[in-house]
């Protein structure tokens, strides 16, 4: 009979009725969801087993014999459940094109002060790059006084030369060369020399790596599911008849509310509400994430080019005990200083998120010590709240610090937001140092902000220093949004009797013209004061040319930054390469657009290659030709490639393309009739088919100036030459008629 299963139909099955009951096979009932209760007997009929419906709970029938048709309805809760989770597949990155690249930054500053002499100062920041499979090897360097037209110290410094691995396959990431620490919950970032190794989950885009609340329900019948998370639709689903879960939820952070509206085929409506609570410093159930590193640690950097200190060893992790509380373990040794750590970041009640850390650190001069973190945050929808304190005893030592710097005996902060709807959004925050060596200071801040109109915002802000010489600060502005991306702001503020105030004009680049500028006028420090700047982004790079002038001095800045590529044996003039990026081929076709989805980001030059930038790493992108850019006798399988790029390096993307002319041949037999329709048309050397339509005809591509064709036709077969005027165009040409000798109908 035909089964419906709570108004749903599955197909026609086979039934056993024995003594007013039903009884379906073991494929039933799993095609249909359901589960058997334990220990339910079955019975066996003509050699197949068959299972009693009426132990499924909330079983009811009703059969229709004249059509055939069985009605049947369980309760909702006998169906497995249904799960919407995002299956996070493994993604192939696409092959490396061994590449290179120079990021460069020049800036020219000439400044006039009063009674003095014309500075001019040259200065460049500069970056190498070179990638391969191996993985990518960066150096910067920054450049001061090049023109040496003044007292200060010139020349090139290193910055930072470090080597990176990704592996995305395990989550890893490997460091060879300058690099910053990982700080944890009570560390410092420091800058160092050496090797680092640790978990990376972002090389897994999608993956959630905090705890993810789960929203759930049950329909009685097929229904259409919408999920809305703090009144704002972020999913809709189809379910079948059962439980259902959802746990694929991401980006969202702090207490809130789940609404799930369920609709039934009939137009039933349920409506189910559930709290949750969730962090992204929390750590899902058995998820760890840790990082190692060893080496030097690097000082004085943007001043000198190698200069290390002391070496070191020093490791972070993180494990998620469950989905509530996240454990850390943290420690940091050099020759004469062990410190180590334990943490916790823990669900609180009343979506409370609570953090503490007890440090230890002892040192072979300064001794022992002691430090101790505590920290407790709250997000409403409309409200956030945090406060965190943390205090050392004098003899407290940790990494990128020495024994003779005297740590803070207390330092703590707090802050609090909330949003008024229409009447605005007020904050306020209060943090101290205590210090053993020094005076202590306290500051207060408080800004709010309103909209006034569909485009204007009013911002007033107040801060003061509470210490030994106290100092109060107000300000004031309006934001005013024109069209054509352009943007009004008046500002003023005052401290100690002295006011400031400024009026800019601001017009943001635009897609079309790249280009943007900016003015401002108004009064600093008691002097009237000046600004203009244009800035253009081309496909090249960015040039800016900026003015400041004031009573007591004027000063010309002038900029020009971008990158240089080599792959594929050529160089590419492009913008800064902070992402991967794609090389482009379309062979013979010059001036194509090409870029990321609809987005056209770059053209191709004389010989159809185009560096497209701004790819996403680790990320599906899609490079997309311009199709109204190719000719019509262009013949091109898909104008879209998927590509899966390595940070920072380069792919190669090629579009074949069936390059020549488009002809309509009109084709007749020996006696002068047209080619019969459905004959095969090829181009000798072509495994591209063509068919002939009526009156003989049969549109071609890809022809070249001499080509040799052939027709078949029942068994039969003939081949003629056609020949492409030279002055034929792009557009589709008409030939013949053509003799195809040797072929009847």
């Amino acid at each position: 009979m035909e089964a419906v299963i709570n108004g749903s139909k599955v197909g026609t099955w086979p039934f056993v009725e024995r003594q007013g009951q039903l009884y379906a096979s073991k494929d039933a009932f799993e095609e249909w969801r359901v589960q058997l209760p334990a220990g339910t007997q079955s019975i066996n009929v003509r050699g197949a087993d068959y299972w009693l419906l009426a132990a499924v709970p909330g079983y009811t029938f009703k059969v229709n014999y004249s059509s055939q048709v069985v009605e049947i309805t369980f309760a909702p809760e006998a169906f497995y459940t249904t799960k919407f989770t995002s299956e996070l597949n493994s993604i192939k990155t696409s092959p490396v094109l061994p590449s290179a690249f120079v990021n460069y930054d020049l800036n020219l500053d000439t400044s006039k002060a009063r009674q003095q002499a014309v500075q001019n100062n040259l200065g460049a920041l500069v970056e190498l790059g070179v990638s391969n499979d191996w993985g990518v090897l960066t150096s910067s360097q920054v450049g001061r006084n090049l023109a040496h037209s003044s007292a200060n110290d010139s020349g090139w410094v290193r910055l930072e030369s470090t080597f990176t691995r990704h592996m995305p396959e395990s989550a890893r990431t490997l460091r060879v060369g300058d690099a910053a620490t990982r700080p944890g919950l009570w560390g410092s970032s420091v800058y160092f020399g050496g090797l680092q190794f640790g978990s990376n989950y972002s090389l897994t885009p999608g993956f959630i790596t905090q705890p993810v609340p789960l929203v759930s329900g049950v329909s009685a019948a097929p229904s259409t599911v919408q999920l809305y998370v703090n009144d704002v639709l972020r999913k809709t689903s189809d379910v079948p008849a059962g439980p259902f879960v959802i746990d694929n939820l991401s980006g969202i952070s702090g207490a809130g509310e789940a609404k799930l509206v369920v609709r039934d085929v009939l137009g039933r409506e349920v409506v189910i509400v559930q709290p949750y609570f969730t962090n992204a410093q929390l750590l899902a159930r058995g998820l760890d994430d840790w990082s190692v590193e060893a080496g030097a640690l690097r000082e004085n950097i943007g001043f000198q080019s190698n200069e290390y200190g002391s070496r070191f060893l020093s490791g972070t992790w993180r494990y998620g005990l469950n989905d509530r509380i996240t454990v850390e373990g943290r420690g940091e040794f050099t020759r004469s200083t062990k410190t180590t750590g334990l943490g916790l970041v823990s669900a609180l009640p009343f979506s409370l998120l609570g953090r503490v850390a007890l440090v230890r650190s002892t040192d072979m001069k300064a001794g022992s010590g002691q430090k101790r973190v505590l920290g407790v945050e709250r997000q409403w929808t409309d409200t956030s709240f945090y406060l965190q304190a943390q205090a050392a005893s004098r003899h407290y030592v940790e990494l990128g610090t020495s024994a003779s710097t005297m740590p803070s005996r207390m330092e703590w902060a707090g802050s609090v937001s909330h949003q008024f709807g229409s009447m605005g959004t007020l904050g306020i925050s209060l943090a101290g140092v205590r210090r053993y060596d020094e005076s202590s200071v306290t500051t207060l801040g408080a800004n709010y902000t309103i909209r006034v109109s569909k485009q204007t915002y009013l911002t007033a802000s107040f801060n003061r220093a509470l210490s030994s010489a106290p100092q109060t600060l107000f300000g004031l502005s309006i934001t005013i949004s024109l069209d054509s991306n352009r943007q009004l702001q008046t500002s003023a503020s005052t401290t100690k009797g002295a006011t400031d105030f400024y009026t800019t004009l601001t017009s943001a680049p635009n897609p079309e013209t790249d280009l943007g500028w900016r003015m401002l006028g108004g009064r600093f420090q008691n002097e009237a004061h000046a600004e203009a700047g244009v800035d253009y982004g081309g496909r090249y790079g960015r040039v800016f040319s900026e003015l400041s002038a004031s009573s007591s001095q004027t000063t010309i800045r002038n900029g020009v930054a971008g990158g240089l590529v080599w792959a594929a044996g050529r160089p590419f003039l492009t913008k800064r390469v902070d992402q991967s990026f794609a090389i482009a081929e379309i062979k013979g076709y010059p001036d194509v657009g090409v870029g990321l989805g609809s987005n056209v980001t770059t053209r191709t030059d004389a010989s159809g290659i185009a560096l497209v930038p701004f790819l996403s790493p680790y990320q599906s992108n899609q490079i997309r030709l311009n199709a109204t850019d190719l000719p019509i006798s262009a013949e091109i399988e898909s104008i879209e490639q998927i590509v899966v790029p390595r940070w920072r390096s380069g792919v190669k993307v090629e579009f074949p393309v069936r390059a020549g002319k488009a002809a309509l041949l009109k084709i007749q037999l020996d006696d002068g009739e047209p080619a019969p329709a459905g004959a095969v048309v090829r181009i000798e050397g072509d495994k591209e088919e063509f068919y002939v339509a009526r009156r003989g005809e049969a549109y071609v591509t890809a022809l070249q100036p001499e080509n040799v064709l052939s027709l078949t036709w029942k068994q039969q077969s003939c081949r003629f030459p056609v020949q492409i005027p030279p002055a034929a165009n792009d557009d589709v040409i008409r030939i013949g008629p053509v003799r195809c000798a040797g072929v009847k109908r």
